[in-house]
């Protein structure tokens, strides 16, 4: 056994060098036969070459044959020669194999302990367990109308990771989007797939996309589909993350987690408004966070979908903005100028609203909508009229099992406010702007009406408001004008149930 053979086996995994230094050891002795059975004059037979040669002649009759003497000593000693030969051969096989795989424990520990020490990148990380090789995982397809796949992301090399985080390696992609003012998406399918998702402001002149995964092996990544998208009908682009769908066995160890930042260029010298986009996201397990955006960009239409996860604003202005997730709370700061929805469900709902009138033949509107949680908002009435008056405005508010408080601190007068409020088994609270004007209805097991001080010298406000009735309280705020001043009164809706509802007017 030549230790060449024994060096050749270090490249190759424990089991396979076991299975071929096994070989190695019958090939050898199988040789060792051969040459033995040559040396001692037993060739193996060839019976085509002894028939194409000519006969031999007759043995001479004149002479007496003398057969070859027989030694059974001589005989016996070369099996014992033989027994012993194979013996040590078998024992070389055995002993160098064994060193072959101490000697592949030894290289690998080596090397994983050097790649930590190193700590920054790896060429390409092997999974640190067998890759289940039965069932073949491949990512979702996503249907035509979401789009098709332009190009597919091009991955840096794999990061190692410390110890202490969840995922071992980490790679990262980038796409630059050619037109600011083409909409744009992000969107996710998939079970695996899950992160964080923000949207910063940039100095750079085209928006990009800066995606980082995390994983636990190579395989895991390279199932996954994230491309480059595009849609025909609506001139829009994006980028999607496809992964497998939920399978059985599936595992912590199959997961991916990413960190999608989208960065907007600001306002340029050259410009005097900010600029404007047009976002949407559909990424089920995704937190989103959006940065500080409010006089720095807008978004004619924003959509930002998620399941599972919070949705955390900073401030932003969007003239029409839609925001819906699942089991994860909403908080922010929003304005808008056509209509905004935050719809969640067994999470809260924390927000600061801003509604803005620009149109005296529109109604602006808002919806605040979840269940098995509290409801808190603060709404305020803004116009853009020249006279700082008017404005038409609609809230929706319904939560239920959870607290419902909300509150206008500031409206413009002879704005017009419908309102409806809703929660149940919870208490409501209801905080009224002294600018509103029309009439109201209150609806719970107890009522209570306050009506708060306010600096009216002249008399000009008068609040009515009959007795508790079959669980109603009806009412209405009137300021006196001038004949030649036209109203359409507002109107507002609380109610809840078993529980006490607060009217503040």
């Amino acid at each position: 056994m030549k230790w060449r053979t024994a060096r050749k086996c270090t490249h190759w995994h424990e089991s396979a060098a076991w299975r071929a230094c096994i070989l190695i050891m019958i090939i050898d002795v199988l040789d060792e036969r051969t040459a033995l059975k040559t040396v001692h004059g037993h060739p193996p037979s060839h019976d085509s070459l002894e028939a194409g040669l000519p006969p031999s002649p007759p043995p001479y009759v004149s002479y007496q044959a003398i057969p070859p003497p027989v030694v059974a000593r001589r005989k016996s000693g070369h099996r014992k020669h033989r027994f012993r030969h194979r013996y040590l051969v078998a024992v070389s096989v055995v002993f160098n194999c064994l060193l072959v795989v101490l000697l592949i424990r030894v290289l690998r520990r080596d090397d994983d302990s050097g790649s930590r020490k190193q700590g920054d990148t790896a060429p390409a990380p092997e999974p640190e367990q067998p890759i289940p090789s039965p069932t073949l995982r491949l990512a979702v397809v996503p249907d035509p109308h979401i789009g098709r796949c332009i190009r597919n992301a091009i991955w840096s090399n794999a990061t190692r990771l410390s110890t202490e985080d969840l995922f071992p390696f980490s790679s990262d992609a980038t796409f630059h989007f050619p037109d600011s003012s083409s909409p744009m998406f992000l969107l996710s399918l998939g079970a695996l797939s899950g992160g964080i998702m923000n949207v910063q402001p940039s100095s750079e002149s085209v928006p990009y996309v800066h995606l980082s995964v995390r994983y636990h092996s190579l395989h895991v990544l390279d199932r996954t589909n994230v491309c480059w998208m595009e849609r025909n009908q609506s001139n829009a682009a994006g980028v999607g993350i496809f992964t497998p769908a939920p399978f059985d066995g599936q595992a912590s160890t199959d997961e991916l987690d990413f960190t999608i930042t989208l960065f907007l260029p600001t306002n340029s010298s050259a410009s005097t408004s900010p600029p404007m986009y047009n976002l949407e996201t559909h990424l089920p397990s995704f937190t989103h966070t959006l940065d500080f955006l409010r006089g720095v960009v807008e978004f004619d239409n924003l959509v930002l979908r998620s399941q599972g996860k919070p949705v955390i604003v900073q401030s932003l202005f969007a003239r029409n903005a839609t925001i819906h997730t699942s089991n994860g709370f909403i908080s922010g700061s929003f304005d808008t100028s056509g209509s905004l929805s935050l719809v969640t469900s067994n999470a809260p709902i924390y927000a600061d609203v801003q509604l803005h009138n620009t149109n005296i033949f529109s109604t602006t509107e808002l919806v605040l909508q979840t269940r098995n949680a509290q409801l808190e908002s603060a709404v305020s009435l803004f116009t853009s009229a020249a006279t700082g008056e008017g404005g038409k405005f609609a809230v929706n508010a319904h939560t239920a099992d959870g607290p419902l408080v909300l509150s206008f601190p500031v409206s413009p007068t002879h704005s017009v406010l419908s309102l409806e409020a809703q929660t149940s088994n919870s208490p409501a609270d209801v905080w009224l702007n002294h600018a509103f004007e029309g009439d109201f209805a209150l609806a719970s097991n107890m009522v209570v009406v306050d009506r708060r001080p306010f600096l009216d010298p002249r008399k000009l406000r008068t609040v009515f408001y009959g007795d508790f009735k079959n669980g109603r309280v009806v009412g209405n705020v009137q300021w006196k004008l001038p004949i030649w001043k036209s109203r359409i009164p507002g109107l507002v809706r609380v109610a809840t149930t078993n529980h006490i509802l607060k009217f503040y007017v």
